[in-house]
C-alpha cells in the first residue's frame, strides 16, 4: 500500500450530494454548538447569581467595617433656622408625661426596645404588641419592648394614651409635640431614658413601628463573638457619603450655618439601630453640645462620629427598603421596613407557624430574598 501525502488526499464531503451549507449533518452541529454555549452560559448566570446573593451581606459588611474613629469636632457654626437649636435635655422628670421607670427594676433586660411611634398608630402598637413585641426572653436573655410617643394634639388622645399606658405599662411619653421636625427630640428622650432608668442593661434597640422584627436573630446576633469586639456598638444598616441637601424647600434641608461639609459622616438607618449603653450614654452627652438637626439618624450619626463611635454595618436590617417576604428569609433576617399593622401579625405567624425550613427551602428563600433586596439597593441608588 502507498502512503500518499496528506496534502494530496482531498477531503470527502459529508453531504457531497448538497450544496454545501445546506448539509442536515452540519446544521445538526451547529444547533448543538449553540445549545452547549447557552447551557453554558445559563449555569455561569445562576452561578454568579448565587455567588451575589450569599456574598453581597459578607461584602456590604467588609467595605462598610467600621475603624478607628477619633472624636470630631462639629462643623457647624450655630443655628440656621427655628428647630435647630441646642438641646438641653437635662434628665427632670418633668419632662416626660409618662416615664414608666419601673420597666428595667430588679433584674435589668439584655436587651430594651424603644418603639418610635406616633399617638394615633394604635394599630400600630397593638400588632406589635400581639407579634415580635410579645416576646420577652431569648436564649436565656430578658427584652422588654417599649413605646416612645411624644404629645398628641387633643387632650381626648392624650386621654386614651393614658388608659393604654395604664393597661399596658409600657409607653414612655415626652412632653413635646409628637412631629417629624421633633424626631430628634423623641431620640434624645430615648437616650436619656434608657440610660438613666436602664444603667444595668446591655443594649437598646431603637426602631420605628413599621418595622417587622425579629428578636431571635438580633440576640444571636449580639451574642456573636465578632461584635464583642468594641465596647461602644452602634449598629444597623450604614449609609456612607449621604450628601447634604441645601434646597430650603426639601423636609431634609441642612443649611451650611449648621453643617458646612458637603457630605455627612457615616451614620445607621434611623428605622432601626442597635446601642450599647456605654455607646448609647457617649452619643447622648455629645448630642446635648450640637445644634438640633430634624434629620434625627444623620444627628445620632453626627453625634457618634464627635463621640468616637463607629457605626457597625449588617446586611440582615433592611434600612429604608423592604425585604421580599418568604418565611424562611424573614426568619433569618433581623428587621424589615414597611410593614403595615395589617400586614404584620399574617407576618408572624407564617414564620412562627413551627413548621422548620428544609435545607432546600432555606436556601432558596434567602437567594431570592437577597437578589430582591439587592435589586432594590441598585434601582434606589
Amino acid at each position: 500500500m502507498v502512503l500518499l501525502p496528506w496534502r494530496w488526499v482531498k477531503p470527502v464531503s459529508i453531504c457531497p450530494h448538497l450544496v454545501p451549507g445546506r448539509c442536515p449533518l452540519r446544521i445538526k452541529s451547529r444547533l448543538w454548538h449553540c445549545l452547549i454555549r447557552l447551557l453554558l452560559v445559563t449555569v455561569l448566570l445562576l452561578v454568579l447569581a448565587v455567588v451575589a446573593a450569599f456574598t453581597a451581606g459578607p461584602l456590604e459588611e467588609w467595605f462598610l467595617r467600621p475603624g478607628v474613629l477619633p472624636p470630631h469636632d462639629w462643623e457647624g457654626s450655630g443655628a440656621g433656622r427655628e428647630g435647630y437649636t441646642g438641646f438641653n435635655w437635662r434628665g427632670r422628670d418633668s419632662a416626660y408625661q409618662l416615664t414608666n421607670p419601673e420597666v428595667c427594676a430588679g433584674d435589668a433586660p439584655f436587651l430594651v426596645g424603644l418603639v418610635m411611634s406616633k399617638p394615633a398608630h394604635w394599630d400600630s402598637r397593638r400588632a406589635i404588641r400581639e407579634s415580635w413585641g410579645s416576646v420577652q426572653e431569648v436564649a436565656g436573655h430578658t427584652v422588654r419592648t417599649l413605646f416612645a410617643l411624644g404629645h398628641p394634639s387633643s387632650p381626648h388622645e392624650q386621654e386614651l394614651i393614658d388608659q393604654e399606658a395604664e393597661t399596658y405599662r409600657d409607653v414612655v411619653q415626652g412632653r413635646f409635640q409628637d412631629s417629624y421636625l421633633n424626631l430628634t427630640r423623641k431620640t434624645l428622650m430615648i437616650l436619656h431614658w434608657f440610660t438613666s432608668y436602664c444603667p444595668q442593661s446591655q443594649f437598646l434597640l431603637k426602631v420605628d413601628d413599621d418595622v417587622f422584627l425579629n428578636y431571635h436573630r438580633l440576640v444571636e446576633l449580639l451574642l456573636g463573638p465578632g461584635l464583642r469586639l468594641s465596647q461602644d456598638l452602634y449598629l444597623g444598616r450604614v449609609h456612607r457619603k449621604v450628601r447634604a441637601i441645601r434646597d430650603p424647600s426639601s423636609l431634609f434641608y441642612v443649611p451650611e450655618s449648621v453643617f458646612q461639609a458637603d457630605t455627612y459622616p457615616d451614620y445607621c438607618s434611623g428605622t432601626s439601630y442597635v446601642l450599647s449603653v456605654s455607646a448609647a450614654r457617649k452619643i447622648y452627652r455629645a448630642a446635648l453640645s450640637l445644634p438640633l438637626l430634624p434629620i434625627e439618624d444623620v444627628f445620632v450619626g453626627i453625634s457618634a462620629q464627635r463621640a468616637g463611635v463607629a457605626p457597625t454595618h449588617t446586611s440582615r436590617m433592611s434600612g429604608g427598603l423592604r425585604f421580599h417576604f418568604r418565611p424562611c428569609c424573614y426568619r433569618a433576617i433581623i428587621t424589615s421596613h414597611h410593614v403595615s399593622a395589617q400586614e404584620l401579625g399574617t407576618m408572624w405567624t407564617l414564620v412562627n407557624n413551627g413548621q422548620p425550613c428544609s435545607p432546600f427551602a432555606r436556601v432558596s428563600a434567602l437567594l431570592v430574598c437577597n437578589l430582591l433586596n439587592l435589586r432594590d439597593l441598585l434601582a434606589a441608588s
